[in-house]
């Protein structure tokens, strides 16, 4: 091809396999398909095969042999187009630019009926699309079709291009990593579909193999450059939506890392974190990213702002300097709210930050908090003034969350943050802050009339009455001793029923409109560890709480109920107001 020339061309799976040869680039994303989508795969193919055969009967004869006029009468089932990059930098294999997913699944599909397929030249014709032995006689040097990347290349040559090897394959969960694990997962689902569709529709298998290799057709575009590919690549999927921001930006910054080696550098340094938190972990990531350096409401999608507003102003920004960004992000994430680690004067210290960011990160209703966090760390990196801030973020936050400020508005306060953060010259001017000190004193009635809702239980979408009080529970914890990792299991639970039917709650709470007033109070309710026992929601307290309370929880706001002897109206207003005291003293203190 000439320079910028671009070829494109409809092509059948027997000729994409046949006579081209393919490489997953090492910038790519790892094999990501999962179940969902080889079910989707193998059903629309099935289904297009059915209606041809419906239609026009089976293309193989009962000798095996190809009915050439039937096949012409079977309506080509298209697949969706394939980028590559045929140019000098791709070597002699074609670069899969874009449709890796795609191609991989179907080698992985054709592997699983070349072991199914009871005809042994067929079984050989399969195969051979997907890998050939060398033959001396022939000159024929060994041929793999599909190069993955090069850490499952192994794995993918052992159950996929090893004849026989799918009718053995292990358990998906077995896979030491992501890729390896969607790799056995589209062997399982592709085998148990094909049974199911054998039994469902008399389905045969060599005649469906003759239909996915002579009827499926993909258009392959080829350019010549590594760049006019990224250039179709971008243009083709930031519409379609197949792909996200993070593979946009992926192809975007790597495109514009001209050395090879600093590319292969970069690309490692992605798919290291791909590895460990999924592409849409790193999507989040890089939203992140978006918040602290646009801090302002988004107006596009994040792969837009980069390439409209952030890129055109900083064109620097681009490439190495981006994913250096990311990486930062990332390890600043992964170090202070994952792992929630501070390397504080006191283990007292690091326990209560460690116990403090945990319950955030797995409670509190959005991630606003982290930008602030990541931005503070990530400019001071300064762990004798990180807790500090923590508290007034959370205490800040909280406040503005309870009191009516929408998840936009606690945004529009973090990007107002970021600016401060990023205009300060040392941690304490941001400590200091308005925004993060006396104003949160104007709102403190505001708060305290949301602590006495009457519907408190429903709040934030049930989110308030969790956070609350796991952060009350929190705070009488020993935590100056004990880490402690809480999950995502926790429940909230009435303490008088929701709906009473016993004796023993009628008669204690006999004013109905009282019990509409503060059956979702904070002070009717505890946190559990679990899920709920509606069985045994409406047991006379002492029953409810040895047979329920004390085993689903070891919360110090469950064990307290051990003092109480019976549930009535004024232990629940008495619980109330000292749980409402408590929250004061926590957050506008």
């Amino acid at each position: 091809m000439s320079a910028s020339q671009i070829d494109a061309k409809e092509e059948f799976l027997s000729k994409l396999y046949d006579d081209y040869h393919y490489k997953i680039p090492k910038f790519q994303r790892p094999f990501s398909w999962t179940e969902e989508h080889f079910v989707d795969l193998i059903d629309d193919l099935t289904d297009a095969y059915d209606v041809g055969r419906d239609a026009h009967g089976t293309l193989l004869d009962e000798t095996g042999e190809l009915k050439k006029q039937t096949l012409d009468a079977y309506e080509p089932y298209f697949l969706g187009s394939i980028i590559l990059n045929d140019g000098s930098d791709s070597g002699e294999r074609s670069d899969i630019i874009d449709g890796q997913q795609r191609l991989t699944s179907l080698a992985i599909l054709i592997a699983v009926l070349r072991d199914l397929v009871n005809d042994e030249p067929r079984a050989n014709s399969l195969g051979g699309l997907i890998y050939e032995e060398s033959d001396p006689i022939k000159g024929k040097s060994e041929t793999v079709r599909l190069e993955i990347r090069e850490r499952d290349r192994d794995f993918f040559d052992k159950h996929i291009l090893t004849r026989g090897a799918t009718e053995d394959a292990p358990d998906p969960s077995t896979g030491d990593s992501e890729p390896k694990q969607n790799i056995l997962q589209a062997i399982q689902t592709f085998r148990e579909e094909l049974a199911e569709w054998q039994d469902e529709e008399y389905g045969d298998l060599g005649d469906f193999a003759t239909y996915l290799t002579l009827r499926v057709v993909m258009v392959r575009i080829s350019t010549n450059s590594l760049s006019s590919a990224f250039r179709l690549f971008n243009v083709t999927n930031a519409r379609g939506m197949p792909l996200n921001n993070a593979d946009l930006l992926k192809s975007e910054n790597l495109s514009h890392i001209d050395d090879d080696d600093k590319r292969e550098e970069y690309q490692r340094k992605w798919e290291d974190m791909e590895e460990e938190v999924g592409n849409e972990g790193l999507e989040r990531f890089i939203g992140f990213m978006r918040h602290i350096i646009v801090k302002e409401k988004s107006q596009k999608s994040v792969y837009d702002e980069f390439k409209d507003r952030v890129f055109p102003e900083d064109n620097t920004f681009r490439g190495e300097r981006f994913v250096d960004y990311l990486e930062t992000v990332f390890d600043v994430h992964r170090h202070r709210i994952y792992n929630a680690e501070l390397d504080a004067a006191s283990y007292a210290e690091e326990v209560y930050y460690h116990n403090l960011v945990s319950l955030m990160r797995d409670f509190y209703p959005s991630d606003e908090w982290m930008v602030a966090l990541i931005q503070f760390d990530a400019k001071f990196d300064d762990d004798s003034t990180l807790l500090s801030f923590v508290e007034q973020l959370e205490r800040r936050l909280t406040v503005d969350w309870l009191t009516g400020s929408s998840n936009t508005g606690r945004y529009s306060r973090v990007y107002s943050l970021l600016r401060e953060i990023e205009e300060a010259s040392t941690p304490e001017d941001v400590l200091n802050l308005p925004m993060l000190n006396e104003k949160i004193v104007e709102e403190s009635e505001a708060f305290e009339n949301a602590l006495d809702l009457s519907n408190f239980y429903r709040k934030g979408n049930y989110q308030w009455p969790k956070y609350i009080l796991m952060r009350i529970n929190g705070e009488r914890f020993d935590n100056r001793n004990s880490k402690v990792e809480y999950g995502n299991n926790v429940t909230i639970e009435h303490i008088l029923p929701q709906t009473p039917n016993n004796d023993y709650w009628l008669i204690r709470f006999d004013d109905e409109h009282w019990r509409d007033t503060w059956t979702d109070r904070m002070g009717n309710l505890v946190p559990l560890d679990g899920r709920k026992n509606y069985k045994v929601s409406n047991k006379p307290f002492t029953a409810k709480y040895e047979e329920y309370f004390k085993k689903k929880s070891d919360f110090p706001l469950v064990n307290e109920l051990e003092e109480y002897d019976e549930w009535t109206p004024e232990n629940l207003r008495e619980r109330h107001e000292r749980l409402k005291q408590e929250a004061k003293e926590i957050w506008l203190s």
